[in-house]
């Protein structure tokens, strides 16, 4: 930052006044590019589209969205001593900016919602600034420079949204959570339309649309599980005929084995369980093929997961009733 030597007492002007009086028509203000501010004194510097001004003193608000093509701003006060008195810096319609500076000014918040160009930030003894919005959204930032150190400044109440020293990692992260709300977003899109085509003329509701959509599965699944059942009922009854009638009852007792497998979760039951399993398989195998045990196995298998499904579709839709 520039310190308090060299500056002297100036006429303070309305700053929207002078940057109209500087660049009048559109076509002056659309051939700048970089504009620089200072209270300090110097020389005024101007090279087709870069002007540097110097012991300028602006108050209030200043407006620079009909500098559509500006890639560079900066405005510096001198040291906290002597703020800037520009109050307020409106820059939401300058989406080529790239580069901002604002070094001691007035200025109590700032937004940057829709400057995602920007590529370097640095603001410094703005001491009466609390509010950066837009600064997550930052996500070409490869140079940011908040507050120097000093005793000033460290009481500040600045929002920001991450640190100043792990800024890099916190906007990534920042970008991941966007990414997940944009997501979001989308799939609550896809299924407002899905809830149009389900639920025609009736406001969108999720609650309802699971409903509906649990109704639909459910009348899926219970002919399908119905025609599973038979189908197992039909390939008990077959093995069955092929075995003696003391069999019979081992080949009931492997397919609640089985039932009983599919709902326990503790390691010493299910290693229990499985050693009875296989030692009815052991059993039928002197009477019927492997490949017809796995295949009543299976068929019994596949009629507990519809089952389950089908429980657990009744269980949602008397919820949400």
């Amino acid at each position: 930052m520039t310190t308090a030597v060299g500056v002297k007492r100036t006429i303070m002007v309305k700053a929207q006044q002078w940057i109209n009086e500087k660049f009048p028509s559109r076509e002056d203000k659309d051939k700048v590019k970089k504009l620089c501010i200072h209270l300090a004194e110097g020389t005024n510097k101007i090279d087709q589209s870069n002007y540097e001004f110097c012991n300028t003193t602006l108050e209030g608000e200043l407006d620079l969205n009909g500098f559509t093509n500006l890639e560079d701003f900066g405005i510096w006060g001198s040291w906290t001593e002597v703020l800037h008195p520009i109050t307020n810096l409106k820059i939401n319609r300058c989406s080529k900016l790239q580069s901002l500076k604002i070094d001691c000014t007035n200025i109590d918040k700032l937004s940057l919602n829709t400057n995602q160009k920007i590529t370097t930030l640095i603001i410094q003894g703005c001491i009466n600034l609390q509010k950066i919005e837009g600064l997550e959204q930052l996500s070409n930032l490869q140079n940011l420079n908040l507050w120097p150190q000093n005793s000033k400044l460290l009481n500040t109440k600045l929002q920001i949204p991450f640190s100043q020293s792990n800024w890099k990692l916190e906007l990534g992260r920042i970008k991941e959570i966007q990414i997940l709300k944009e997501k979001v977003n989308n799939n609550e899109q896809q299924l407002k339309e899905l809830a149009d085509m389900i639920l025609p003329n009736i406001t969108f509701d999720l609650n309802k649309l699971k409903q509906e959509i649990a109704r639909l599965r459910l009348n899926e699944l219970v002919p399908q599980a119905q025609k599973e059942k038979s189908e197992l009922e039909r390939q008990i009854k077959d093995v069955k005929d092929k075995v003696e009638s003391r069999i019979k009852k081992v080949i009931d007792l492997l397919l609640e084995t089985q039932k009983q497998i599919t709902g326990k979760n503790d390691p010493l039951v299910q290693a229990q369980l499985t050693g009875q399993l296989n030692a009815y398989l052991s059993i039928l195998e002197e009477d019927l093929s492997k490949k017809e045990l796995q295949a009543l196995l299976d068929k019994k298998t596949e009629l507990m997961q519809l089952e389950e499904q089908i429980d657990k579709l009744q269980t949602e839709i008397q919820h949400n009733e």
